[in-house]
């Protein structure tokens, strides 16, 4: 299938940085960060952020569980103080992960509506991770609809049901891409961004293609470092977030 594009996609190669993604970040306007629960940094203003829940990590690959002491007992309350740190910042997210189990559709949707509350009241755009076997009436059929649709899942999943998700929502993040020839396709078909950890792990063709990509079509950012140094903003009560 032919694409064209529609807008200009974002790779969020988690929370790195250096001279090389910096440069990369503020001459072609294409990077930006996607943080986890205890791995945000202070915002950059050329690296737009999203944020991630911290469920990956209590995910085990090999015997596809998913620990759920891990997530009551720790990550939960971690994923909680990333929602409030948010708030403290003068840079605001693009949205949030909503918590989701790792390959298991019903959880996953249960999850959602236990906790897409907390999002919403921190007045951040709510993004749902997609998990194996979800299709769009799943997720159509929710209360409280997602902004964003995070595709995640096995690959299986992932890359056999990208296209219907790109029908029928506007704002798609794929979730764990790095592959340098699949970043042409998603921004051919109007993915809004992805994220992956390999773009910095010693694979040369990796890092290469990640800045070949970039530079393809590039929007450099007018934002100079020095004007969002030094920068507070005072919260009021209405802005401050409590959890139970």
């Amino acid at each position: 299938m032919l694409y064209s594009p529609i807008r200009r996609m974002i790779v969020m190669p988690a929370n790195m940085t250096g001279w090389f993604f910096h440069s990369i970040a503020r001459e072609t306007g294409k990077l930006g960060h996607l943080y986890s629960p205890g791995a945000q940094i202070t915002p950059c203003p050329w690296f737009p952020y999203a944020m991630d829940n911290g469920a990956f990590s209590c995910w085990d690959r090999k015997t596809n569980t998913f620990d759920h002491d891990k997530w009551d007992n720790g990550m939960l309350k971690q994923w909680e103080l990333l929602i409030l740190w948010s708030q403290c910042q003068n840079q605001k997210p693009m949205w949030a992960i909503v918590p989701d189990v790792i390959g298991d559709k019903d959880a996953t949707l249960d999850r959602y509506n236990q906790y897409v509350g907390i999002v919403q009241e921190a007045n951040i755009p709510v993004a749902i991770a997609v998990q194996d076997g979800m299709e769009v009436a799943d997720v159509k059929s929710l209360k409280v609809q997602p902004d964003v649709i995070a595709i995640g899942g096995g690959d299986e999943f992932k890359w056999g049901t990208l296209d219907s998700w790109v029908k029928e929502f506007e704002r798609i993040h794929v979730l764990r891409c790095n592959i340098p020839s699949k970043l042409y396709e998603l921004e051919a078909m109007g993915v809004e961004s992805c994220d992956g950890t390999g773009w910095n792990r010693g694979n040369m063709a990796q890092t290469t293609g990640l800045e070949e990509w970039a530079y393809s079509n590039p929007k450099p950012t007018t934002i100079r470092p020095s004007e969002h140094v030094g920068k507070h903003t005072k919260r009021s009560e209405k802005q401050q977030i409590t959890f139970a």
